[in-house]
């Protein structure tokens, strides 16, 4: 009777782990929404190349987990919400989002993603800072770092033999024949505020803190070069950093601010014409970009079986091997795992890359808070244009700005 029972006992030990095995080798299908931006003409060639790079990671993974099959879907930035509640509402919504930073955290306190389970990640793989990016009030985690696109300058090297290093070198390549093109979006011009030592005022008015006399009059004095550098004749403000990319493509601009993400595209267009320097610094020291980040965010309709799968993949983003290789070859983005080495003095483009990193990392923590106002880019963006077009002075746009500044984080 015994020998029956344990016979029975280890047949149905054995059956449930075959039924174990066979399951973790069952095909797992997850679907990925990556998000593009709105004019697909600036970011084809980057879009293409990400993509594949997206893919790249996708083969590296089915290494370690053969049976996963990954789906990759375009969606343009500004109809992701609405395309994300609709499959959802079907229980059709994706497993994983590739976005940045300010949509995933907006993903996350619509509901139409889940939050990412980080105490089960290893964090030191992500640069602290860049957590912070991806956090909301409440604490939670909206999405995986996977690469840093930082904010540097580009430029004609035909027309601009030396790279302005300062603001005023700036101005006085302006005033000589430069032409100079800067954008008018808030988060695209904040580096000026750290370099004219205005952005610790900004992310002061940004916490509903109480300005100080000192506050206020370094957001004037940052306001006012913007006026008087609109007032010069070779200096023009553009709607975007795309416009000013596609300007200086077209030989119409000389020197623009411009993002990583676009340097595949411009390299492809200009050759050996197209330079690149980090942002030039100011009075009060260091730019202050903005840098993105394109992050990977868990969507909210995957069973238990693809949750896990999606998850694992996020955590191979930050392996060193997979973040050397989808960062380094294009020499477009930055890893977001400190461990990996940058070598910057094999290529200016990453030497410039990395002292834009650095510049950003100075002002971090109010970088951070502003990245988190849900309405400053529309807001702020409005108030700059009123000013630089000269429909309003310094004082009064700093008075429109803090009011922008309180009403929306």
């Amino acid at each position: 009777m015994r020998a029956r029972l344990a016979a029975s006992v280890l047949l149905s030990t054995l059956a449930l782990s075959g039924c174990s095995r066979l399951g973790n080798e069952l095909p797992v299908m997850l679907y990925l929404a990556m998000v593009i931006d709105q004019d697909s003409k600036i970011d084809t060639a980057t879009q293409t190349d990400f993509r594949q790079r997206i893919q790249l990671i996708i083969n590296d993974f089915r290494k370690i987990k053969p049976n996963v099959e990954v789906q990759v879907a375009l969606y343009k930035r500004a109809n992701l919400n609405q395309e994300l509640q609709r499959r959802n509402a079907s229980d059709l919504g994706p497993d994983l989002v590739v976005t940045d930073a300010p949509q995933a955290n907006q993903l996350l306190s619509e509901g139409l993603t889940d939050e990412l389970p980080v105490k089960s990640f290893n964090r030191y793989e992500t640069d602290q800072g860049l957590w912070e990016r991806v956090k909301l009030d409440d604490g939670r985690i909206t999405a995986q770092p996977m690469v840093i696109y930082p904010q540097i300058a580009c430029f004609n090297r035909e027309i601009v033999q030396n790279p302005p290093t300062t603001l005023q070198e700036l101005l006085q390549q302006g005033a000589s024949g430069t032409r100079v093109g800067l954008a008018v979006n808030f988060s695209e011009l904040l580096w000026t505020a750290g370099s004219l030592g205005a952005i610790q005022s900004l992310a002061t008015a940004n916490d509903d803190q109480t300005l100080t006399p000192e506050n206020t009059e370094a957001m004037v004095a940052w306001l006012g070069w913007l006026q008087r550098a609109s007032a010069q004749q070779n200096i023009t403000f553009f709607q975007d950093q795309g416009q000013l990319e596609n300007l200086l493509n077209d030989g119409e601009l000389d020197w623009v601010s411009c993002n990583s993400n676009s340097l595949l595209r411009l390299r492809k267009q200009m050759g050996e014409n197209l330079g690149v320097s980090p942002l030039p610094s100011g009075p009060a020291g260091t730019a202050s970009p903005m840098n993105a980040v394109r992050v990977l965010a868990l969507g909210a309709n995957s069973s238990p079986r693809q949750r896990d799968m999606a998850v694992s993949l996020a955590k191979f983003i930050t392996n060193p091997m997979v973040q050397r290789n989808l960062s380094l070859r294009s020499l477009a983005f930055l890893p977001v795992n400190p461990a990996v080495a940058v070598p910057v003095r094999s290529s200016r483009t990453l030497a410039t890359l990395m002292q834009s990193r650095e510049d950003s990392m100075l002002h971090e923590p109010a970088l951070a808070g502003l990245a988190h106002h849900r309405s400053i880019d529309r807001d702020g963006s409005q108030v700059l244009v009123q000013l630089v077009f000269g429909a309003s002075n310094p004082r009064s746009s700093q008075e429109s700005l803090v009011k922008a500044l309180e009403g929306g984080s």
